[in-house]
């Protein structure tokens, strides 16, 4: 599993190694073939991958270990090429299918506190394999279901603002009630630190300013209370074969159809999340050592 690697995030040199690799979110178009698409999507009901279901519906589907590696080997090539060679270098590779029959709300996709404390059990604070973050995510769409004649899985929508911290949900004044998660729930953005896709502090007085109306109305079906303080930085249709690079701290959310068609477009659509993560800047590693060497926890 990648939390076996890694630091835990809220770690000022965590943080530091995340936040020099931030950049702007990416969409690369019909990078996969139906053949390909299909390939990938059956491959989820291996008979050693393990589903959950949460109560909203969402399946989702994760490999042997917490791993994805065979299915990455697969798709090797034209990730590498799109992501870097260091994607191949990252010494795991997490992530899961996901059958969703609604929209996802506004949350980013880092790692689970939760999980990374029992990864401790295994893999010690001092470990020397722990010298790793979290870095990029990719999403590839694979299917859509739907009942109309056309096909619209609505869009990916990635906001300016990067949150360097524990998988979360964001929903400011409690907006959406009863949410389906096992990510952590934040509902007051006053006093978060976010930051852009340079790496740039966001000024906090920011986190008050309510969101763009003329934006909400065009793309987005999530409450606008809960995009207080947030931008949009790329509306992308979410259409299969498609192939999404995005920061794992980057807050995002979907759509349920084009907003323009004033209906719900889709019954239920299939997914791909592969995360990749990136080992710590000589000069942070030497600091992370000396931190280990004089760990007493």
């Amino acid at each position: 599993m990648k939390e076996n690697f890694l630091l835990p995030i809220d770690d000022n040199i965590a943080r530091e190694n995340i936040r020099r690799y931030l950049s702007p979110a990416e969409m690369h178009k019909n990078v996969f073939t139906n053949e390909e698409l299909e390939y990938i999507w059956k491959s989820a009901f291996k008979t050693e991958n393990k589903p959950r279901l949460n109560r909203n519906g969402t399946v989702i589907i994760t490999g042997e270990n917490g791993q994805l590696l065979d299915i990455f080997s697969y798709v090797r090539d034209k990730v590498v090429n799109l992501l870097g060679e260091e994607a191949e270098v990252s010494p795991s590779i997490g992530g899961n299918w996901f059958i969703t029959p609604q929209q996802y709300g506004l949350h980013n996709d880092s790692v689970r506190k939760d999980v990374w404390k029992k990864s401790l059990i295994g893999t010690p604070y001092v470990d020397k394999q722990r010298k790793y973050t979290i870095w990029k995510n990719i999403i590839i769409p694979l299917w859509i279901g739907t009942h109309f004649d056309f096909v619209d899985g609505g869009q990916f929508l990635f906001f300016d603002q990067r949150h360097i911290e524990w998988s979360t949900v964001y929903n400011a004044g409690n907006a959406t009630p009863n949410i389906a998660s096992v990510y952590e729930i934040c509902d007051d953005y006053s006093d978060l630190q976010f930051y852009d896709k340079y790496g740039t502090e966001i000024n906090k007085l920011k986190n008050k300013i309510p969101f763009d109306k003329s934006v909400h109305k065009k793309f987005v079906n999530t409450p606008i209370e809960r995009l207080q303080g947030l931008t949009l930085e790329a509306a992308f249709d979410w259409e299969p074969g498609n192939l999404y690079i995005f920061d794992c701290v980057q807050l995002h959310a979907s759509n349920s159809g084009t907003k323009l068609k004033n209906m719900k477009t889709w019954n239920s659509k299939m997914g791909l999340l592969l995360t990749f993560i990136k080992e710590l800047d000589p000069d942070l590693q030497e600091q992370w050592q000396l931190k280990q060497a004089t760990y007493n926890g």
